[in-house]
């Protein structure tokens, strides 16, 4: 990343306590050397604004992995053993499920036979990144949570929604409802509590602590990041879109804006 990118990145990242979890994760991501936790914002910005086609078909990879891991995070809660608290219900108290979202989004770019054409449309790093997130555990779950939940509400929805909006129209914006305007009390206040939460988890435990946020970049041990990164580079190609421009690498900087 440039370096108004590092400071931008830096300045959320520093939100987070000198010892905490959320800094942690950030600079795990930061360490990786992949789009990592900005693939999502930076690769909706890039171009895919101008196909309707192209952004419904990287919006699908992204619906599919979501939905899996929320009904995953439903599961081990209905599930759960009451004597034993799990954190992944903390993160489900944020109050945030994009899955409804995502659907109406793709029905309003698609149409009706949205469902049938996204299933066609998804790609095997895809595919593979949903068996994951069907049998993952609690601290896998939470962990996935901060990349696939955590771009759009600690900044990349609300820079995003209105260039959505702008090339597809508002019934194309809903997965963005939770995490634009005065929703949950505002940007900032969403932004505090997020990352309030992770650093509240495993505060007394520093193995733990480095444990998790390693989880948040290592492939072999939580491979949920790289997958992401191969789900978006395997979408069929368009033109208008070069993943090492020097317009995606700005972009990066949208997520922490």
């Amino acid at each position: 990343m440039s370096g108004n990118e590092d400071e931008q990145t830096d300045r959320v990242r520093n939100q987070g306590k000198a010892d905490g979890l959320f800094r942690a994760c950030m600079d795990e991501i930061r360490s990786s050397h992949t789009t990592g936790q900005a693939l999502r914002t930076a690769t909706l910005a890039a171009g895919l604004l101008s196909d309707r086609c192209c952004y419904a078909e990287l919006l699908g990879q992204f619906y599919v992995a979501t939905a899996a891991l929320e009904k995953r995070i439903d599961e081990l809660i209905n599930n759960s053993d009451d004597k034993k608290p799990l954190l992944v219900d903390k993160v489900k108290k944020l109050g945030y499920s994009f899955t409804s979202g995502y659907e109406n989004d793709l029905q309003a770019l698609l149409g009706q036979e949205w469902k049938s054409i996204i299933k066609s449309w998804t790609t095997e790093p895809a595919k593979q990144y949903v068996q994951r997130l069907e049998a993952a555990n609690d601290v896998e779950c939470v962990a996935a949570s901060f990349i696939l939940h955590g771009p759009l509400v600690i900044g990349g929805g609300a820079m995003l929604k209105p260039r959505v909006e702008r090339a597809f129209g508002e019934s194309a914006t809903n997965v963005f409802e939770d995490v634009t305007g005065t929703a949950k009390g505002g940007r900032s206040s969403r932004r505090r509590e997020f990352i309030d939460l992770y650093d509240s988890l495993l505060e007394n435990d520093s193995d733990a602590k480095d444990q998790f946020a390693t989880l948040t970049n290592q492939e072999d041990t939580h491979p949920y990041q790289e997958a992401s990164n191969h789900a978006t580079h395997s979408i069929s190609p368009h033109p208008e879109i070069d993943s090492d421009s020097k317009q995606l690498k700005m972009c990066e900087a949208l997520l922490y804006s």
